[in-house]
């Protein structure tokens, strides 16, 4: 009899153990079909969510769009990218500035603040010297007839002028780009009126960058590069311009920086007091002659010394 026989209770057994693994088996599809399918639906729902929102950023940015452009139609703009003071003396402009270049084992003897009576002195050693250099002037030195006439005689014998300031007065030129360009016209057309060329290289008073300046000089450099003039800093110095300074050492100050580099943009001052710089200029012409070093002048092809942006 099977019912109650023991291989009746062996089958109930393995049965039971059957149940026992296909239910977990069974439940873990469910739940695996469950979730697929749930994980769709979250899927389709957060793209229309997205699709919704892009819609209405899109009718957004639209609206906003044409109501901008229904605002303006008939409308000129009011943006005006030119500066009020690149209006001022429009003749104080001259050509796109050329292609530049700087020889090695050059010195480039310059001069600021004449011309006065020691730069008569100052011409004719160079001239004994057959040595070119270049001097930027102070406009208000070009007031009296003997200004004018050593002014002409710096033209004449082969050197290169520049355009310094014509006040020299730093509270003023530096008072903004307006005052800047202010100062430097004055200079620029009396120094056009006397010898027929316009000068188109400068120094700026106390160099490019400097304590006066120091809040716009990003501005003023870039207006005078806009109107075609080059600037010149320098990278020896005779360190002449204040204070009391001995001919040996205006010469040490020249010759021993001048050495080590291949190329000099040498400031030095050519005022009424500088003697000691006047003394001091035979034998430094001398040294570096002797060195290698040739003379030349500055024009706007000759690739300048100028100090680096401080930000």
């Amino acid at each position: 009899m099977y019912w109650g026989s023991v291989r009746f209770f062996k089958h109930l057994i393995f049965l039971a153990l059957a149940i026992i693994l296909l239910v977990p088996v069974c439940l873990a599809f469910y739940h695996m079909s469950l979730n697929a399918r749930l994980t769709e639906e979250l899927i389709t729902l957060k793209a229309e969510i997205i699709a919704d929102r892009i819609q209405l950023q899109q009718n957004q940015t639209e609206s906003m769009g044409l109501s901008l452009l229904q605002n303006s139609e008939g409308k000129e703009s009011t943006y005006n990218f030119d500066l009020e003071y690149q209006n001022l003396y429009p003749d104080l402009c001259i050509s796109d500035i050329p292609e530049q270049s700087g020889s090695t084992d050059t010195v480039y003897l310059t001069f600021d603040d004449g011309p006065t009576t020691l730069t008569r002195k100052i011409l004719d050693v160079l001239k004994e010297k057959e040595v070119r250099a270049t001097f930027f002037i102070i406009g208000k030195n070009l007031e009296t007839e003997q200004g004018k006439q050593i002014l002409k005689n710096i033209v004449e014998e082969g050197h290169s002028v520049g355009i310094h300031t014509y006040s020299h007065v730093y509270n003023d030129i530096y008072n903004s780009v307006e005052d800047y360009l202010d100062d430097f016209y004055k200079a620029y057309d009396l120094v056009y009126s006397i010898t027929g060329t316009k000068p188109e290289i400068f120094r700026f008073p106390g160099g490019s960058i400097n304590g006066y300046n120091k809040t716009f000089y990003k501005e003023l450099i870039a207006e005078m590069t806009r109107r075609g003039f080059v600037y010149y800093d320098w990278n020896v110095s005779a360190q002449d311009a204040v204070g009391k300074i001995t001919e040996k050492e205006i010469y040490n100050n020249i010759v021993n920086a001048s050495k080590k580099k291949t190329r000099s943009i040498i400031l030095m001052h050519d005022s009424l007091e500088k003697k000691g710089t006047l003394k001091a200029l035979p034998a430094i012409i001398d040294e570096l002659s002797a060195s290698g070093y040739h003379f030349e002048i500055l024009t706007r092809n000759v690739a300048p010394v100028i100090f680096g942006y401080s930000d």
